[in-house]
């Protein structure tokens, strides 16, 4: 029973110093506008050559982005947890982009204009881990789309304009990606 009360009380301790800490200021990232331009330009990451990553950016031919890319934003993470993006992604801020990964819809809805899409499988309780902001996608959908199947969660693939916009709540960072205008493939059959 000791032990129940030692570990009751740790986390008391880290909850409240959790709420005392004074909250981030809003991470920067460096603000490239796209180009004016109807053709987007190829972009090279990490001085890699942009053939690794297709596409232009343009609407017509999004850059087709992969979880490695997102997810390289974590070296931008300092010691106290603030993000400053990586200018190597901050690049993809406003580009028309297109992922694949797992989509998942908010639960209990006939149909959505709004879904997650993730590396891994997530159910939201029992199956998998929870996503992280860097491996994880808030999609807004351009038109809404029907909720049906057996499965809500599916794999598919999204296009939309990438935002890439950190979302704190108190200290702790539960965002980073949204895709606007999004239109998906790949899901409610």
């Amino acid at each position: 029973m000791r032990w129940f009360w030692i570990i009751f009380i740790a986390v008391i301790a880290v909850l409240v110093v959790a709420i005392l800490r004074p909250p981030k200021q809003s991470s920067q990232i460096d603000p490239i506008a796209p180009s004016a331009s109807p053709q987007a330009q190829p972009i090279a990451i990490d001085h890699r050559s942009s053939t690794s990553f297709p596409g232009t950016g343009s609407t017509t031919d999004p850059y087709r982005l992969t979880w490695p890319i997102l997810m390289s934003a974590q070296a931008g993470e300092g010691p106290d947890g603030t993000l400053v993006v990586p200018n190597d992604i901050a690049r993809f801020d406003g580009t028309s982009i297109e992922i694949s990964g797992y989509l998942a819809p908010p639960v209990a809805c006939e149909e959505t204009s709004e879904l997650l899409v993730m590396q891994k499988r997530w159910d939201g309780c029992c199956i998998g881990t929870p996503p992280t902001p860097f491996d994880c996608v808030e999609v807004r959908l351009e038109q809404p789309v029907a909720v049906r199947g057996k499965h809500l969660i599916q794999y598919g693939t999204v296009r939309g304009i990438l935002r890439i916009e950190p979302f704190y709540v108190g200290t702790f960072m539960l965002g980073l990606y949204r895709i606007e205008h999004g239109q998906v493939d790949g899901f409610g059959g």
